[in-house]
Order: C-alpha cells, then sequence, then structure tokens
C-alpha cells in the first residue's frame, strides 16, 4: 500500500498550490480519518499529516500503543461508521472481523450480576484496533481528494484569534519548519493533544477542565483456544462494580487468535505472568474466564498499559478560533475499559460532517455546541461508575449515590430480565440517553426483578 503524494511544499515558505478550499487533519489515527472523511464532502483538498510512521499493514504502530489492547466498536460507532464509509462494516467482516449480538452472543457479568441472555438487536463487532484502523485508512485513501503524510509532526499553528491559516511541520527525521496553509484545521492528536499549547500562543486562553483519577492499569495477552471453548459464544465481559472492582474482556480476534485484557484499579494490577494472568481471572464472580483460560495455549508473554486520569477539556467557541476544532481524544479522554473512545470520535465526525452541510458560517461553535452533548453524556456514564469504585477519589454527589444505588439494582434486575439488560446495553452503546433507564417501564421491570429476587 502506498501513501498518497502529499502536496508540494517549500521550506519554510508555502505550499505548491493554492490553501483555498484546503483543510487540514493533525492525526492520522481512528479520530483523524473519520473527520477526514467528514471534511473530504466539503473540501476541495484535505491533508491528513501523522507523527509516525504509518505500517503497510494491521499492525499496532509505535505512537498507538493503547492497540495492543481490546478495543471495543459499539453500535453507535458502527453506525456512525457505516454512515460516514458506506459499507465499512461488511468490509471488515470480509476481514474476518466476529459479528454477533450484544447480549446473545457475549457473556457479561455485570458487578458480579450474570445478565441474563436474550436477543437485544444491538449489533457487536470484535475485531482489533489495527485492523479497524488499517481498513479505514484503506478507505480514506482511496477519496481523490484527501492525502496523507505521515513521518509529519506538527509543532505548531499559524495564525492569529480571527483565524488560523495553516500548521507549521517537520518531516520526520527532524527537518526545516514547512507551512502547510489550510482554510480549516482539525486536531485529531489524541490524549496528548497539544491544542491548549497551541491556542495560549495565540492568545486563547485553555479551557476549563475536568479531572478523574481513576489510576486503571490493564494487561493483555493473546491465546489460542479450543473452539468449543465458549459454546459458541464469541466473547466473555467482567464489566466493574463496588462489589468486585476488577474488570476484563476476552473476545474473538480476526484471525482466529483471542485476545484478552484484564484491568484493575489503583495498586491492583493485573500481572503478566501466566500464573499471575490466570490467578487474576480467579477472583472473577464466575469462572468462564479462569476456566477457558487454563485450557488456553498463550501466544505472547503480554503488554501492560496504564491511565492515571481521565479528562475532560470544557472548550467553548470563546476558547477556540472560527476555523479550529480539537477532536475525540483531544477534547474527552475516557477510561478504556468502557470501550468507548473509537465511537464517540465516529459520532463527533458525523456531527462534524453534518455542520459542514448545514453551513460553513459559525462552524467552530455550532461543532462544540453539539459535540459537547454527546461527550457529556458518555462522560456521565462512566464518571458516575468509576465513583462507585471506593479506591478511585472524588466527590459523590448525592446525584451520583442515587444514580449508584439504582444501578445496583438495575444490575440484579438485568440478571433475571433480558429486557433490562437490552435497555443496560443500549445506554453502555451509547444508542440511547441514560434517562432511558429511568423509563416507567424499566423501573418497574426493576423494581418486579426486585420483589421476585426477595421471595
Amino acid at each position: 500500500m502506498a501513501h498518497r503524494r502529499p502536496p508540494a511544499v517549500t521550506p519554510g515558505g508555502t505550499a505548491a498550490a493554492t490553501s483555498s478550499g484546503t483543510a487540514a487533519v493533525i492525526g492520522a489515527g481512528i479520530g483523524g480519518l473519520l473527520a477526514a472523511s467528514a471534511l473530504s464532502k466539503m473540501f476541495r483538498n484535505v491533508v491528513v499529516l501523522e507523527r509516525d510512521t504509518l505500517p503497510q499493514t494491521a499492525t499496532t504502530r509505535r505512537c498507538v500503543p493503547q492497540a495492543n489492547h481490546v478495543h471495543a466498536l459499539l453500535a453507535s460507532g458502527q453506525a456512525a461508521m457505516e454512515d460516514l464509509l458506506p459499507g465499512f462494516v461488511d468490509e471488515l467482516l470480509d476481514l474476518g472481523a466476529i459479528a454477533g449480538d450484544a447480549l446473545a452472543d457475549i457473556r457479561w457479568v455485570v458487578d458480579g450480576q450474570r445478565l441474563a441472555r436474550g436477543a437485544s438487536g444491538i449489533p457487536g463487532i470484535l475485531a482489533s484496533r489495527s485492523l479497524i484502523e488499517w481498513q479505514m485508512r484503506q478507505r480514506i485513501e482511496r477519496l481523490p481528494n484527501v492525502r496523507i503524510l505521515d513521518r509529519s509532526d506538527v509543532i505548531g499553528l499559524r495564525g492569529d484569534r480571527k483565524a488560523v491559516s495553516g500548521v507549521n511541520m517537520q518531516r520526520q527525521p527532524i527537518g526545516s519548519t514547512e507551512l502547510v496553509p489550510a482554510d480549516f484545521v482539525v486536531d485529531s492528536t489524541g490524549r496528548s493533544s497539544r491544542s491548549v499549547t497551541w491556542l495560549g500562543r495565540l492568545g486563547f486562553r485553555p479551557p476549563p477542565e475536568s479531572q478523574l483519577a481513576v489510576d486503571v492499569s490493564y494487561a493483555t495477552r493473546h491465546f489460542l483456544l479450543d473452539a468449543s471453548a465458549l459454546g459458541g459464544d464469541s466473547g466473555i465481559g467482567m464489566a466493574p462494580g463496588p462489589s468486585n472492582p476488577r474488570s476484563g474482556f476476552m473476545g474473538r480476534q480476526e484471525d482466529g487468535t483471542w485476545i484478552v485484557t484484564l484491568a484493575g484499579y489503583g495498586n491492583d494490577v493485573p500481572p503478566l505472568d501466566a500464573d499471575g494472568f490466570l490467578e487474576f481471572t480467579k477472583s472473577f464472580p464466575t469462572p468462564d474466564m479462569h476456566d477457558a483460560l487454563a485450557a488456553a495455549q498463550a501466544l505472547d508473554e503480554g503488554v501492560r498499559y496504564r491511565i492515571p486520569t481521565t479528562i475532560r477539556r470544557h472548550y467553548s467557541a470563546d476558547d477556540l478560533p472560527p476555523n479550529y476544532v480539537p477532536f475525540a481524544d483531544g477534547i474527552c479522554s475516557f477510561n478504556p475499559i468502557y470501550g468507548q473512545g473509537m465511537s464517540v470520535a465516529a459520532v463527533e465526525a458525523t456531527i462534524l460532517r453534518d455542520c459542514l452541510q448545514s453551513s460553513t458560517a459559525d462552524l467552530t461553535r455550532q461543532f462544540v455546541r453539539k459535540a459537547n452533548r454527546c461527550i457529556d453524556a458518555a462522560w456521565n456514564l462512566t464518571v458516575d461508575n468509576d465513583l462507585r469504585i471506593p479506591s478511585v477519589p472524588g466527590q459523590r454527589s448525592l446525584r451520583v449515590r442515587l444514580a449508584g444505588a439504582y444501578a445496583s439494582r438495575l444490575d440484579r434486575a438485568a440478571a433475571v430480565d433480558p429486557a433490562v439488560g437490552s435497555a443496560f446495553l443500549r445506554v453502555t452503546h451509547l444508542l440511547d440517553r441514560p434517562r432511558k433507564l429511568f423509563r416507567p417501564t424499566t423501573v418497574l421491570r426493576v423494581l418486579l426483578a426486585d420483589l421476585t429476587r426477595t421471595r
């Protein structure tokens, strides 16, 4: 696979082609690629700048170490990706991705409660992060007005408070600084986004931030399992809760192997050695994962990753030039055990496209307002659950305590009523807002389940 030829630039000067109608995306991860897809529908030229060396196959790359671990493509993310790139999900399936029903084909244990099985109608996809990104890059590279430049490190912005006129970029290995002119810029460089620093140089104040010191460590290994190990199920998910803060997921991958990621809060760091890794799974409320791994063949020594804090940057249009937007993890970096990152980025990309199609006037203000609604729903969902974990520091407001108490009842109800489990998964897949769990029909099912269990 050859990357598209970049637009000609002269060192320290201007692009050989006019910058009129050009959008620049910083970062060629999943968020950046989806943003490029959205922008390609309205701009004559889109250039994607990536500091990493992009691989020619579906492999993990240096700047995305988290790609070694389990990644979830939620139903909302699938729908958004399919909206932007029609046929994309079928392409993943053709490459070996596993499709199934999120409740019927995956065993879920939530805070010690095994969810009752049933058809939820929520589509699930299991595939490696590397495969998803690689196939997406194939699609984006085929767009005639999009160019991807790897080994291109953006080091700052050109412009002022009125507008950004382009980005300063250094080709790797480090050479002279080059200007890439642009009429619109998206920063999709992820959790390590330098937007706050860059915008500060243009005179903008830093946005307010919310942080939660989750201190989550997770460890991942790959295995070979007998085809009948899970009786045809494609995965096991152990979700954390106050009674057992440990979590894990085990799922089939496109190459026939199984990926297992284990996670713990604070000092509860999952071991990587074979005995310790297996022993960690023994502490889960049900023996499914432990029993499957006890008979599995390990394929690697495993890798570990740690997220000390989750971060929500509360950008407003007043914090940004009118033609510049931060994007995806640059706005909000979630606790990865909930698997929201790719899907929220995909939804943001559809919002960006819709804002562009409705009007280019006040584009940044429109995007920030609408993206914040999507992000806030996902952020509050995970923060509320993390604050149920005793080791996570933070203020437990009355709302959080009441939500936690109801969540415990909901988990117990989902163990006997698949309809409650389906409603719960629709929220975690970001198809419904959390308030849907408080609809009278769902509350009644929760109360009836409680009465049934106490008899």
